[in-house]
């Protein structure tokens, strides 16, 4: 190569690297753009030497050259700026920015590849160059430029009527109904923003997905994070792999983003989550944060200072959190004794040991009346010294019965004691909406609540009272504490005998309740018989995390909470030892018997043949 064509090379590579690679560090860029253009003049002057020798060859070689440094100017016409000066229509301009940007590389490699061919040829013949050497040259070197220029024209309608067929076990998560209902409530339009480059193949992945979300109200468009450098400084994307979701303009602007990766290996973790990640933007972004309250002082499961992660319910704080709800305390000291705060979108009582004073039980009992949302995590006592409130259990409609329920069928192993029997899983649910998502999934989707008691509907009470939720047949109330079950009456630990023995089945342990309220409005209840099950040791189980959401989804009449998220997960191939067997044999005598076969009988027919012949 000669030295006019490594200038302009290494000039060209210094241009492209400044904006792509430090379009947003300026004390970089400038300088390389700068490098650049000095390198590309400095090829013209060199070629430029030659003039008198071959005037006509020069010229044509300096006349592609200066058509392939036109390519920048065209790179600066394509800029979002520069579009938007001649005052289009949104979707004109951008169909304009994008046939200008495609048009860049074509005229840079229409440019150059001839220039560098003509310019090789001059460099071989200092003297004297033949008219067909030089058509030679030109035609070769205008050939590949054009052959090259045709895969981006073909690239891009592959890309735009591009067919996948996967056969893999990886699979981008699809639009689940939550986030469909999420989009479908939406007051106010919001931008869908994706910073890929156009030949990602983690944008192939999500593209079909926010094109299946976009609507009236969602509209989906792609960036290149090096291409619009200073839109991505606006908005905080450093980076291609980030999607951005924006609402209003100017002033009332408001974004958030979920980060990805550009890279589709490092991407596959999130992408099987993206539905949830999706919903999770969108609610923080188009709703209006709610206050939701947790009721202190009387010895509730909370998420400070707890003493291990059974009593701690921080990441219940973080999931509803991340609900874009925001958490507050109430107690007697702030009001509970008063009234419950008109901003209260909820009120969770999670697992008190004390009684509530009358005044407090009044506040919630107005609370709902007005139309509020309570959600009741009971306890039973784990102590001589606790105290089930009865008259909190009744703002639900339901009595609490304060004792464990066991399993000595299926339980979970925790501390290898009788007493790991309390720390029960149950997958009967109803068809009712609060848990609509946990019965489709019923066969995978088993509650854990570790010493879970039982529930039943009061005779006198306001509103409709709904079970949800039940115990495994095999579930008995432990009536002494022995952690057995006992048919027949057993002395209990204190020496007294009960009346009656231990029965199985039959136990009611979750339940959901409505009734009229003031204004035409109506209250929701949800109570469920344990409260552990919301606590950082057992919430990590998937079906207590989506009893939470969806509960919340129901009482605070949010559509978008009580619908499924999709999840996708690999799935491992289980070989069952018939199957093993049956591969096993298969493939060391099934196999090489057929191929014996066959060829036995080529053989015989080559002989048969033979014979005759």
């Amino acid at each position: 190569m000669s030295t006019p064509s490594i200038l302009y090379v290494i000039g060209s590579l210094s241009i492209f690297l400044a904006e792509r690679m430090f379009s947003g560090n300026d004390a970089v860029r400038w300088p390389l753009i700068l490098l650049g253009l000095a390198l590309a003049v400095g090829a013209l002057l060199a070629r430029a030497a030659s003039w008198k020798r071959h005037p006509s060859a020069t010229r044509l070689a300096i006349g592609f050259f200066v058509l392939s440094m036109s390519s920048g100017l065209l790179y600066v016409a394509a800029l979002k700026d520069s579009v938007a000066m001649l005052g289009l229509a949104i979707e004109t301009a951008n169909h304009l920015q994008v046939g200008l940007q495609a048009l860049v590389p074509l005229v840079w490699v229409i440019g150059a590849l001839p220039a560098f061919a003509i310019d090789a040829t001059l460099s071989a013949s200092p003297h004297s160059v033949h008219p067909g050497r030089l058509k030679n040259a030109l035609e070769g070197g205008l050939a590949v430029a054009l052959g090259i220029s045709m895969l981006f024209p073909i690239n891009y309608l592959a890309t735009e009527n591009n067919k996948r067929w996967d056969f893999g076990f990886f699979k981008t998560t699809a639009v689940g109904t939550s986030t469909r209902a999420a989009v479908d409530s939406l007051s106010a339009p919001i931008r869908v923003v994706l910073f890929f480059p156009p030949t990602s193949e983690v944008l192939r992945e999500v593209r079909p997905y926010f094109d299946d979300l976009a609507g009236a109200n969602l509209s989906v468009e792609v960036m290149d994070q090096t291409m619009d450098p200073e839109q991505a400084k606006a908005w905080k994307v450093k980076d291609n792999g980030t999607i951005v979701f924006v609402k209003g303009e100017g002033d009332d602007e408001q974004t958030e983003s979920v980060k990805l990766d550009d890279d589709i290996d490092k991407a596959r973790k999130d992408l099987r989550k993206l539905d949830s990640k999706v919903q999770t933007a969108l609610l923080k972004i188009a709703r209006e944060k709610r206050t939701v309250y947790f009721t202190v002082g009387h010895e509730e499961l909370y998420w400070k200072n707890a003493v291990d992660d059974f009593s701690n319910i921080a990441m219940a704080k973080a999931v509803l959190e991340g609900l874009n709800l925001k958490v507050k305390e109430l107690g007697a000291g702030t009001g509970l004794a008063q009234a419950v705060p008109d901003d209260a979108a909820m009120v969770f009582i999670v697992g008190p040991k004390r009684l509530f004073l009358p005044e407090e039980v009044k506040s919630l009992q107005d609370y709902r009346d007005r139309g509020g949302a309570l959600f009741i995590s009971m306890e039973p006592a784990s102590g001589p010294d606790d105290i089930s409130d009865p008259a909190v259990a009744a703002l639900a409609g339901v009595g609490f019965g304060d004792l464990p329920l066991l399993s000595d069928k299926a339980f979970l192993k925790v501390t290898g004691g009788p007493g790991d029997r309390a720390f029960v899983g149950t997958n009967k649910y109803s068809s009712h909406e609060s848990v609509t998502t946990l019965s489709k999934n019923a066969a995978q989707a088993t509650f854990i609540a570790p010493g879970v008691g039982s529930i039943a509907e009061l005779q006198d009470h306001p509103g409709k009272v709904t079970n949800i939720m039940k115990g495994m047949p095999e579930w008995w109330a432990d009536t002494n504490g022995n952690f057995e079950f006992d048919k027949d009456p057993k002395p209990a630990a204190d020496g007294t005998v009960s009346m009656v023995g231990e029965k199985r089945g039959g136990w009611e342990i979750a339940s959901v309740a409505s009734g009229p309220a003031e204004g035409g409005k109506e209250w929701r209840a949800a109570v469920i018989g344990d409260a552990t099950w919301m606590s950082n040791a057992v919430l990590r189980n998937q079906a207590n995390a989506v009893y939470l959401v969806s509960t919340v989804g129901w009482l605070t009449q949010d559509p978008a909470l009580t619908g499924e998220t999709e999840d996708e997960e690999d799935i491992k191939i289980q070989h069952t030892k018939e199957g093993e067997a049956m591969w096993f044999y298969g493939t060391s005598l099934l196999v090489p018997a057929l191929v014996l076969l066959g060829g036995m009988l080529r053989v015989r027919a080559r002989r048969s043949k033979g014979n005759a012949s």
